[in-house]
């Protein structure tokens, strides 16, 4: 029985969500293929039925899953930066001296950058270009709910004396920021000129290497304590 086939017969109305089960497949076929045409061809140049066709489904099935378009987009970015969203969230609340810090959100921006190569791509066709037609939607959903709570996480550091005084937690976000993500924008020129390979043991390394870069850069030194 067809995808819509199965919607009908069962009569039931649902929300656009993450199904679990065999639905689940569909829905990440759905999820891929609208990836690969986005970055090849530009959001609004892209139709639901050409997603469909590449994930051998019906345009019915994503107004099922994602509501439309726009609903199909915010799945691709939320299903890559929520356990992100939350990770930082919960960092920006933890309070005590112990309390996790800047090396827990590097790596874990890093690893959601790396586990989702399409996303800096992406984010430089559909964002930062003067006409990117995402920037609101990528603002409300993804940069205005992090920059804040990493920008609080920062200061909060620097009060703490783990971070050198004169550090302003502002451009220490942006600095942060493109340390852990530029590298993976500039693959398609560092991958070949440098033989740059961030996966495996060498994505660990590099992870290692950015956060000593940030910390070593940043933190507060004993001589700057008694100045």
């Amino acid at each position: 029985m067809s995808d819509t086939g199965s919607l009908q017969k069962s009569g039931k109305a649902r929300r656009p969500g993450r199904p679990t089960g065999g639905d689940a497949a569909v829905r990440a076929r759905l999820l891929e293929c609208s990836r690969s045409l986005f970055l090849q061809q530009g959001f609004g140049e892209v139709s639901l039925r050409r997603v469909a066709a590449a994930a051998g489904t019906t345009p019915a099935m994503i107004h099922y899953y994602f509501g439309d378009k726009l609903g199909l987009y915010r799945a691709m970015i939320e299903d890559a930066v929520g356990p992100l969203v939350e990770s930082v969230r919960r960092l920006g609340e933890t309070s005590g001296a112990e309390s996790p810090g800047l090396e827990q959100v590097i790596r874990a921006y890093m690893q959601m950058v790396a586990a989702n190569p399409w996303f800096p791509a992406l984010v430089i066709q559909e964002v930062l270009a003067q006409n990117g037609h995402m920037r609101g939607e990528f603002i409300e959903r993804f940069a205005g709910r992090t920059a804040p709570a990493l920008v609080a996480l920062l200061r909060r550091e620097r009060e703490r004396g783990r971070l050198r005084h004169d550090i302003d937690p502002q451009f220490a976000a942006v600095s942060m920021l493109s340390l852990c993500v530029f590298p993976f924008a500039s693959l398609p020129v560092t991958g070949p000129v440098l033989g740059f390979r961030p996966a495996g043991e060498a994505l660990e390394r590099f992870i290692e290497h950015t956060v000593r870069l940030f910390r070593d850069g940043c933190a507060a030194r004993e001589e700057s304590a008694h100045a």
